[in-house]
């Protein structure tokens, strides 16, 4: 009797500590595959990251970066934000290794299609992503522009999300691009 409760109990600190390492394993392997180095380790990332970089989740004022994750990804609840992680990155990684988008004519040709899903998506999620950072509480409406501030009343009165009004806010409209670097040629 007492050497199957040492047994047992040395099982359950062995099985605790192995329970822990493989927790931990996860939880560093959830943290280095949300990385934006992670995210654009693929050629065909090398496109929407220099779009990124020209905008304001990535520079300014306040010097806050958005993330890949943090627009692409919900964040909770957690077991939601793994299985789009897994289900996403899932994906990427077909269309890659299919070679899918090879060159960045490719990757402009599908740019609008890949516009339309992102932008179905943070519809469907009434801008999830968006609300992470951007909550009413923190937004200064009153401060702004007069214009800004009924738009913004009425927006949220008519039930419309913040991707209705704020389309290409992560990487630019793909057609407003094509219609500015068709003026300037």
């Amino acid at each position: 009797m007492k050497r199957g409760l040492v047994i047992a109990g040395i099982g359950l600190i062995v099985g605790g500590i192995g329970g822990l390492a493989v927790a931990g394993a996860g939880v560093t392997l959830v943290k280095q595959t949300s990385s934006n180095a992670f995210c654009i380790a693929c050629h065909e990332m090398t496109w929407p990251e220099a779009s990124y970089h020209d905008n304001v989740h990535f520079k300014n004022a306040a010097g806050v970066q958005a993330q890949c994750k943090d627009c692409h990804l919900l964040s909770d609840p957690w077991p939601a934000y793994l299985w789009q992680k897994a289900t996403f990155g899932a994906r990427d990684v077909t269309m890659h290794l299919l070679g899918v988008i090879d060159t960045r004519e490719e990757y402009e040709a599908k740019r609008p299609e890949l516009a339309e899903e992102v932008w179905a998506w943070l519809e469907e999620t009434d801008s999830a992503t968006c609300r992470t950072c951007h909550t009413d509480a923190a937004m200064a409406v009153s401060t702004a522009p007069e214009m800004a501030q009924r738009v913004h009343q009425a927006a949220a009165q008519g039930g419309q999300t913040c991707i209705t009004c704020h389309k290409g806010v992560g990487h630019g409209v793909p057609e407003q691009e094509a219609a500015a670097a068709d003026a300037g040629s």
